[in-house]
């Protein structure tokens, strides 16, 4: 098949159309729409538009579409399932594709003796994650972490500190958090290179989790669960020291506290470990999944050791969360990725991509840092000659490959990341020539002939 292959300028007519009518209809609140594309089917890493247009693919729709779009082991496992039966409800009956799911996420996950707790979104897995830490031990306080991007319900918002428009209008929220900086060894609040000088800025935060925040904002007693993103998304792909986790749960532990992981987006085999916590080597209390486990399909939930699992009966319940057609999408997931070596895949392209950007970077003064792991990359783009993050020629550089054909998000804490996350089954080939659309992007954006951009979060 030829990609990208661009029928008619993007956005086309149809898709254009399709854009007005959806203004008249929904409202905003759904999201924030970074390209008028209009998808209408997809081949793997590839997306297809209502105009014909094809794309290559490097978002995989907030990095869910794991095995990309009509894996035909996948259509097949929910064909046969929704004709059997669509809907059966876990929370009053037994499901045996549910139970085969938990049992190979349990067998999965780095958490000993685990039992699992099911949703429908990365949102509400973070609602459930609240609940059942807060149940088991009585405690009402939470740390969280500046920058990160935990969902959209209630709950999720009020642990959520990405952006602050994601507040505005909705308080009062859940109260009781407090929000620590995340050490980014790029940019960061104590001006620490953490590249250069990783257990400096380790350090530099224990020290203030410890001498500032337990010693005069919040008793760590009192405290309930440190909730962290093993690698921030949303905030730009950040990715801490290699050795942070190990030094922060030595602490968390003298303080009885329970360290939980929001792995949505870095679990399922994004960042080429089934659980990006692997490779911080720990064993975190909790884990909390979404995204990737059902291709996008609607399913997420928390997996916890089993002592700390036990909640009144019933107090965790929702009626679709893992029916039979998207607990065999999640099989047919979970089967796919394993079978045919998608986490290998995901190291294995993902160091091809950041290789070919530190190219770059050493040509273009604009590109600050590349940054992460598996298919989870981040490339900052900055001033030249200094970090000042450059949000308008991020989005030049994303729109420009939107009109090449390539899907290619702007995100980041302050707007100047591009994002880079692709279904996991993507190909050498195809990343390659996705890089150079970004090349060519980049090179047109400099030159001052890109007008438009991309619309991201603000």
């Amino acid at each position: 098949m030829e990609y990208p292959k661009l029928v008619v300028s993007p956005p086309g007519p149809k898709a254009k159309e399709l854009v007005e009518r959806e203004k008249k209809v929904i409202s905003q609140g759904l999201g924030v729409k970074l390209f008028p594309v209009v998808p209408e089917r997809g081949y793997g890493a590839l997306v297809e538009d209502v105009d014909g247009n094809i794309f290559i693919d490097f978002l995989a729709g907030a990095a869910a579409a794991s095995t990309g779009y009509a894996h035909p082991k996948l259509v097949k496992e929910v064909q046969e399932q929704v004709a059997k039966i669509q809907h059966s409800m876990i929370g009053y009956t037994y499901s045996k594709r549910a139970i085969e799911v938990a049992e190979i996420l349990a067998e999965k996950a780095p958490i000993d003796n685990p039992k699992i707790l099911f949703g429908l979104s990365g949102s509400d897995s973070i609602d459930l994650l609240m609940k059942v830490v807060r149940f088991t031990t009585r405690k009402p306080w939470i740390v969280a972490f500046i920058g990160a991007y935990h969902g959209q319900t209630y709950g999720a918002t009020s642990v959520a500190a990405f952006q602050s428009s994601q507040k505005r209008g909705f308080s009062p929220l859940v109260p009781n958090v407090v929000w620590v900086p995340y050490p980014n060894p790029y940019r960061n609040i104590w001006n620490i290179d953490g590249y250069e000088e990783p257990n400096e800025l380790i350090n530099a935060f224990i020290d203030y989790l410890e001498k500032y925040v337990f010693a005069h904002v919040v008793p760590p007693e009192e405290v309930s669960m440190l909730l962290a993103e093993p690698i921030q998304g949303d905030a730009g792909i950040v990715v801490p020291p290699e050795d942070f986790f190990k030094e922060l749960k030595k602490v968390l532990n003298e303080h009885g506290i329970f360290l939980a992981m929001d792995e949505v987006q870095t679990g399922i085999g994004r960042t080429g470990k089934w659980f990006a916590s692997e490779w911080f080597d720990i064993k975190p209390e909790f884990i909390s999944f979404g995204k990737g486990v059902a291709s996008g399909m609607g399913l997420s939930g928390v997996i916890g050791r089993d002592e700390l699992m036990e909640m009144t009966s019933g107090s965790a319940l929702l009626t679709p969360a893992a029916n039979p057609v998207i607990s065999a999408a999640a099989y047919a997931t979970l089967r796919i990725i394993e079978e045919e070596n998608l986490i290998k895949n995901a190291l294995e392209v993902g160091e091809f991509i950041k290789k070919h950007l530190l190219e770059l970077k050493e040509q273009y003064e604009v590109i600050g840092d590349v940054r992460g792991k598996g298919l989870m990359i981040g490339a900052e783009i900055v001033k030249p000659g200094t970090k000042t993050p450059d949000p308008e020629l991020t989005g030049k550089i994303c729109w420009r490959a939107f009109e090449l054909g390539l899907i290619l998000p702007s995100y980041g804490m302050f707007g100047n990341v591009i994002r880079i996350t692709p279904p996991l089954v993507i190909t050498k080939e195809i990343a390659e020539k996705g890089l150079e659309i970004v090349e060519q992007a980049l090179k047109d954006a400099l030159a001052g002939k890109v007008t438009h951009k991309t619309v991201t979060w603000h």
